[in-house]
């Protein structure tokens, strides 16, 4: 059983490193091959409910059972659709193939192992940086800046003739999410005890700042907000803790932007996100009301989705390349609304319930650990929760990173979850012990109890 939990637990790193270097495989080391790497993850998430099987670890809870006989039905309502059976495994394995991952892992993983991926997502920083600095300072139609399977101009453009930076991942949207979950970890460090080494932290403060800066993505800055914001939450209710973490913090940023308003690449990165804000219409019309447009049109979507729907995959962009010849949003990108017009109505708000289930099962045992003492859960929660409940799932990169970070937060609560080991009691022994003979009892004038064995 030992041997097999440290095979399932090599399967998830491999999960774990996959989903960071994905994208570099598909634009870079091996471009020819990126429509197969695009379901890298697949076989792996296979191999490891196999394994869990075998040794009798993989979740059998209603819950599970719940996802796998949603999944049978949107399969079959499919085929009253389009019915395009390769189009339909992939919706298929987009909706429901990875979500089973989310309540394995704690079953699996370890402390150590949240601890030590902490420290390889930190560790990474720093080339994560100087990589997106060159595709910052390159044009569209730089080596820097292709797109996967190595499409000259295949990133989404930012401003003044720059492009979002996308580091080793396919697109701008996984760096955004990378960022997220490395300032969940650097903030959680600063509050507890210090798990990672001072020149790791120092290195990867910086190198988080200024990625952050120059990566040209409203939503990286968004993604990055709300983890500082459930930050702030968590100090607040351990005034002790939070103010020594709010100087080093303070004096970090402060020192770092001090130095890099010095520089041309930061100033330059600012008037970006300055543009980008700007021209986007704000934070009202560029944030607030576009991530309602996308609620608005899953409402509308309720009404014009047949009762069936059109069929698993049809709204993501390899459906679309299946079945038209190119890579496009056919029913809108919001993902609710995707979902509802694949699966219909019912079944569609289903689903979207399922997802919103596993967020909040998520949330209460984060809430609790964090109640607990243990904010890593609710600072990882924050990170990939937004994914979680409305990511696109049609596009890989997304779906890991919501289904690895959900994990990794129920890993982190587990810990205090568990109730330690108890020490066996010493039953009292039934009849009291003799510790001299009968003849001594007589000659002393009675029994004596307690004595030695």
């Amino acid at each position: 059983m030992n041997n097999s939990f440290k095979s399932l637990r090599r399967l998830i790193w491999l999960y774990f490193w996959l989903l960071l270097l994905e994208g570099a495989l598909r634009k870079w080391l091996m471009p020819g091959l990126s429509n197969a790497l695009l379901i890298v993850r697949d076989p792996v998430a296979f191999a490891i409910y196999a394994l869990a099987f075998r040794e009798r670890v993989f979740p059998r809870s209603a819950f599970v059972h719940w996802i796998a006989a949603l999944a049978a039905l949107c399969f079959a309502a499919s085929f009253a659709g389009i019915g395009n059976l390769p189009v339909t495994l992939y919706g298929l394995r987009a909706d429901f193939l990875h979500l089973p991952l989310i309540l394995l892992m704690p079953r699996v993983l370890r402390a150590q192992d949240v601890r030590r991926m902490g420290f390889a997502l930190l560790l990474l920083l720093p080339p994560m940086a100087l990589l997106a600095v060159k595709q910052f300072e390159a044009g569209p139609g730089s080596p820097w800046n292709v797109g996967v399977g190595g499409e000259i101009g295949g990133q989404l453009y930012a401003a003044e003739g720059k492009v979002r930076a996308s580091g080793t991942f396919s697109f701008a949207t996984g760096l955004s999410t990378y960022l997220a979950l490395c300032t969940a970890v650097l903030l959680y460090d600063t509050l507890r005890t210090r798990h990672y080494p001072r020149w790791l932290v120092l290195t990867a403060a910086p190198a988080l700042i200024l990625t952050l800066v120059i990566s040209g993505s409203r939503t990286a800055v968004i993604s990055v907000g709300i983890v500082c914001t459930i930050f702030l939450f968590v100090g607040l209710q351990r005034p002790t803790n939070f103010r020594v973490a709010l100087w080093i913090i303070s004096l970090v940023i402060g020192v770092v932007t001090a130095l890099a308003l010095l520089t041309p690449l930061f100033r330059e990165g600012v008037a970006v996100h300055r543009e980008r804000f700007e021209g986007g219409g704000g934070l009202q019309k560029g944030i607030i009301e576009r991530f309602g447009e996308d609620f608005v049109a899953a409402g509308n979507a309720l009404n014009t989705s047949p009762i069936l729907g059109l069929g698993l995959g049809v709204g993501t962009n390899v459906g679309a390349n299946l079945l038209r010849g190119r890579r496009e949003f056919v029913l809108g990108e919001g993902e609710w609304q995707r979902v509802i017009l694949e699966s219909g109505p019912v079944l569609g708000c289903c689903y979207i319930l399922t997802r919103l289930a596993l967020l909040l099962a998520v949330l209460k045992a984060s809430a609790t650990a964090c109640g607990a003492s243990q904010p890593l859960a609710l600072l990882l929660a924050s990170a990939g929760g937004l994914e979680l409940a409305t990511g696109q799932f049609g596009q890989p990169t997304t779906l890991g990173f919501a289904v690895f970070i959900a994990g990794l937060a129920l890993t982190a609560s587990r810990e205090v979850r568990e109730e330690p080991p108890r020490p066996l009691a010493t039953e009292p022994a039934r009849f009291p012990l003799r510790g001299r003979s009968a003849y001594a009892d007589r000659l002393h004038g009675g029994p004596q109890t307690g004595g030695a064995l």
